[in-house]
């Protein structure tokens, strides 16, 4: 048996024992696995539920297929649930075709409901639900939004007093095609260092890398490893990290995270040519799309991804449940 409680949020295999003595096999969403009884969720809707003594195997399948011909045919809703994939909480729980995260607070896409789907429940209900989930974790409740696919939710989610810290579509999620983007961008240029890359952070990547000018915390790292095949670029100048970034490659995607390029190597290119390397590194890995997650405010990141052919895809943004905030409450 290869699955654990870790999967949760995963599609998986399980093979049980049968009241008469046979075996049978369910495939579907890891929901849960609380209490010694696993929860998982079919294609149909149906919920499954499986007593540990009664698990003979189990593991984890791939998800299911998301890619499209070109990015911009592909729905906001199958986006998000890729980009969930590449970054992703410590621990989750389904709630319908909600996903609830938690990592300790650190980053708001590892520590907020995506709302996929229906989660289930009455609309007010399910948001009561969240709200108890993270609240038990010792986390501010949070969502975060996408529009307009959760508009409805959003709406309910004001009426109640929620605040959007940074703005309604304060961040873009910006997609692109590989072929298009390699095709456009050209040969290398020679005259760059090379970008190196790792299965797993160097100390020199995790020393150039900030949330929040913020040196990484062990929550931190367990995040940024955590994904299918994470991929760490960086680009080392006199034995000196100046230049990261991270790739993870899911379901035909290449999500693109973590770019960082310290103030002495500015304007060199140097974040481009660490795209590009991911870019081309996926590619062998099967992947036709691209996508990421950027602050709208950060109008020169914008311009480099525009520049590389990527355009905004749909935006999202957060809402915070009001009263004493239980963490820091600035979370991106």
């Amino acid at each position: 048996m290869s699955i654990t409680a870790a999967d949760v949020g995963s599609r998986v295999s399980v093979r049980r024992k049968l009241p008469d003595g046979g075996l049978g096999d369910v495939l579907g969403d890891l929901e849960s696995w609380s209490g010694g009884v696993l929860t998982v969720r079919r294609k149909n809707g149906d919920l499954v539920r499986v007593a540990e003594v009664d698990l003979v195997a189990g593991k984890v399948v791939p998800a299911r297929r998301v890619i499209a011909r070109r990015h911009d045919l592909v729905s906001d809703a199958d986006v998000e649930a890729v980009a969930a994939l590449g970054w992703q909480g410590l621990e989750t729980e389904r709630l319908g075709g909600w996903l609830l995260r938690a990592a300790g607070g650190w980053t708001g896409r590892a520590n907020s409901a995506l709302p996929l789907g229906d989660p289930g429940l009455d609309p007010e209900a399910a948001i009561d639900a969240v709200v108890a989930w993270y609240t038990e974790r010792g986390l501010t409740p949070q969502f975060q939004v996408p529009v307009p696919l959760a508009a409805d939710l959003d709406d309910r989610l004001a009426a109640r007093g929620w605040d959007c810290p940074y703005g309604v579509g304060g961040i873009h999620l910006m997609t692109g095609d590989v072929a298009a983007i390699l095709q456009a961008a050209g040969p290398d240029r020679d005259d760059l260092p090379p970008v190196t890359l790792s299965a797993a952070p160097s100390a020199g990547w995790l020393g150039v890398y900030r949330y929040r000018e913020a040196p990484l915390t062990p929550v931190a790292i367990e995040v940024l490893t955590r994904a299918a095949a994470p991929v760490f670029a960086e680009v080392v100048l006199d034995g000196e990290t100046v230049a990261t970034g991270r790739g993870a490659v899911d379901a035909g995607w290449l999500g693109i995270f973590a770019m960082e390029t310290t103030d002495a190597a500015r304007r060199r290119g140097l974040a481009r040519h660490v795209m590009l390397t991911l870019i081309r590194h996926a590619r062998t890995a099967g992947a036709r799309h691209v996508y990421l997650q950027v602050s709208a405010d950060n109008t020169g990141a914008v311009a480099l991804y525009r520049g590389l052919g990527l355009t905004v895809h749909h935006h999202y943004h957060y809402r915070r449940a009001p009263g004493p905030r239980t963490d820091d409450g600035e979370q991106c």
